[in-house]
């Protein structure tokens, strides 16, 4: 009996150590299967942050790329813009050569063409002393004709300027003469009025009484008018004398322009 259960035992040992020994391979299988498991992870680990690195150059280089992008944008619209202006500039070149041309017709047209370089001349050396006009005397044999024109006109508007100034004199005067000479016609007619008061008065007297009395009235009356009588005498106005005290007008006639390119 005890040799059947030894040999039991021997056989359960012997079963055990079989199954022990499936379990060992079992086991150092599935501890290659873990380290290649670790290997992957290991490797997955790596590949996902290469891609996270590769992510964010990716972002980096995005936002680099916008950045070139607005500056090619800027770029292109400043350019834009410039040949825009550019073109709008030729066109005011355009317009403003339209207009010089145009500035110069007209003011051909507003002076003598036959006086033109005469009255130019007279007007610089009239004026030496403004530095502008003795510079433009220096250079006159290379003056523009165009500049020749502006420089007659602006002789003109000179004597223009002092006919104005002449006339502006004698208007002041004339008002001044005009005020004392209805001053003295106020004066005359309230003379006027009291000697008519006065004959209408003596005529009165005259047609109501005698004759006698009306001579002997009319000598007192003549009499005791004659302080009165006198008094116009006294205030009369000698207008030669006013004629004397007035300023006489400024001669437009010197001051014209037809004048002054006479003497010239």
């Amino acid at each position: 009996m005890n040799a059947q259960a030894i040999k039991k035992f021997v056989e359960e040992n012997q079963k055990l150590a079989a199954e022990c020994a499936n379990l060992g391979n079992q086991c150092s299988k599935l501890e290659r299967e873990c380290s290649l498991y670790d290997h992957d992870r290991e490797a997955l680990m790596e590949f996902g942050n290469e891609a996270d690195e590769r992510a964010k150059e990716a972002e980096v280089r995005v936002s680099e790329l916008d950045e070139e992008l607005k500056q090619i944008t800027e770029e292109v619209n400043y350019y834009k813009h410039q040949c825009e202006m550019l073109s709008v500039d030729s066109s005011k070149d355009d317009g403003s050569l339209t207009e010089q041309k145009l500035l110069n017709t007209l003011v051909a047209s507003l002076v003598n063409k036959n006086e033109v370089a005469k009255t130019a001349s007279a007007f610089l050396e009239a004026n030496t002393g403004v530095e502008t006009c003795h510079a433009l005397l220096n250079m006159w044999n290379s003056l523009r004709p165009e500049t020749l024109n502006i420089l007659s006109l602006a002789a003109h508007v000179r004597t223009l300027q002092k006919d104005k100034e002449h006339l502006t004199i004698n208007l002041h005067r004339a008002e001044e003469e005009v005020r004392v000479l209805f001053e003295e016609n106020h004066v005359l007619d309230d003379e006027n009025k009291r000697l008519l008061k006065l004959y209408k008065s003596e005529k009165k007297h005259a047609n109501s009484g005698g004759k006698h009395d009306s001579s002997a009235k009319t000598k007192n009356n003549k009499r005791k008018t004659s302080p009165v009588m006198s008094s116009p005498v006294d205030r009369k106005i000698d207008f030669n004398d006013i004629d004397n005290l007035r300023c006489p007008l400024s001669p437009l006639k010197e001051n014209s322009p037809g004048s002054k390119s006479h003497k010239m």
